[in-house]
């Protein structure tokens, strides 16, 4: 096996097509997109057995006031998750192939993030990627997160009844009002909400959005953008990936307004109704890792999973880590278009 960085688009683009762990972050044009929004330099590494090309992993460098960084995704990025996806034959080996395959991908992997010799290292798994057990005998941090998957395929009424009693009201609260969902292309307003969200919890949301209008123009068939109104009233927004499952990203911002503290509810409904119509059969409110949000997402009935971040941290990665979190997380200013630390 070998580890090289790829610059063949296609291939890389047709091998993630082809495998049902990729998500549309995974594109090529995707990760260029970012590369250029976060300013973080993106190295995407093919593994090859002969010259088969067997898996691919994009990761993301740069390197601020000394310290080398490492990530996948990229922070201020908004991706859930990236990391390496492994050929579409992987689950379908026996045990003891998988095993051989996943190790020598990991140590590939290893070998050229020794390379590079990150101060700090993080990669955020995708759900379904469980044997982790390559990166611990490999000595990274391995912390488990969780989010919620829903299955839509059986009939839309089994769904619904498998909501709490307080969501269907909530949800037939919506309908009586007329609420209707509208596809827009203009992710200015998805972002003006977010921003007036962040504000009131004293946050600063740093989304450009001519990052959500390049990725929606590049993939307009799978990144869908919705807008949620009461008659000519705008009460919500969300923008989705619907590609190989469909997964709320962005949006959702709760409305103020004591007539809508149900808008969300409905919403949701409404979007696995789209997502169902396309064919998808798991539909993923992403994020179950804090109590208060776990408490309104449990209500969909959804399916507990699994996902991991990777990480590796020398003493001034560590360091560096403490500082982000405590000063900086929370004062980000845009310049040019970009993300940038202040």
């Amino acid at each position: 096996m070998a580890i090289c960085y790829m610059t063949n688009q296609i291939q890389w683009d047709s091998f993630i097509d082809n495998n049902s762990h990729g998500l549309l972050y995974h594109k090529w044009g995707f990760l260029k997109i970012t590369e250029e929004y976060t300013g973080y330099k993106l190295l995407p590494y093919g593994i090859y057995k002969g010259e088969q090309l067997i898996g691919v992993f994009p990761l993301f460098y740069k390197k601020i006031a000394g310290v080398k960084l490492l990530f996948s995704p990229p922070p201020q990025s908004g991706i859930p998750y990236l990391g390496p996806v492994v050929e579409r034959n992987f689950e379908s080996m026996k045990q003891d192939k998988k095993e051989s395959y996943l190790n020598l991908i990991v140590q590939e992997i290893d070998n050229e993030v020794k390379k590079i010799a990150p101060n700090y290292c993080s990669i955020l798994l995708v759900p379904g990627f469980l044997d982790i057990r390559p990166f611990l005998w490999l000595n990274y941090k391995v912390d488990p997160l969780y989010t919620y998957m829903i299955n839509i395929k059986p009939d839309l009424k089994d769904i619904l009844d498998g909501f709490s009693s307080i969501c269907r009201q909530n949800i037939r609260k919506g309908t009586n009002l007329n609420c209707k969902l509208v596809r827009s292309d203009d992710t200015s307003i998805l972002t003006g909400l977010l921003t007036e969200r962040y504000n009131q919890q004293g946050l600063n949301l740093t989304m450009d959005p001519a990052y959500l209008s390049e990725v929606l123009n590049t993939y307009p068939e799978n990144l869908i953008f919705d807008c949620l109104y009461d008659n000519d009233e705008l009460i919500g927004a969300t923008l989705n990936q619907a590609y190989n499952r469909y997964l709320g990203w962005l949006g959702l911002p709760k409305s103020q307004d004591s007539k809508y503290k149900y808008v969300n509810e409905f919403m949701i409904w409404q979007l696995i109704q789209e997502a169902k119509s396309l064919g998808f059969e798991k539909f993923e409110i992403s994020g179950a890792n804090k109590q208060n949000l776990c408490s309104y997402r449990s209500k969909f009935n959804p399916q507990l999973e699994i996902y991991f971040t990777i990480s590796k941290k020398d003493i001034l990665g560590k360091l560096s880590e403490k500082i982000y979190l405590n000063f900086v997380k929370k004062k980000f200013r845009k310049t040019k278009g970009r993300y940038v630390n202040v």
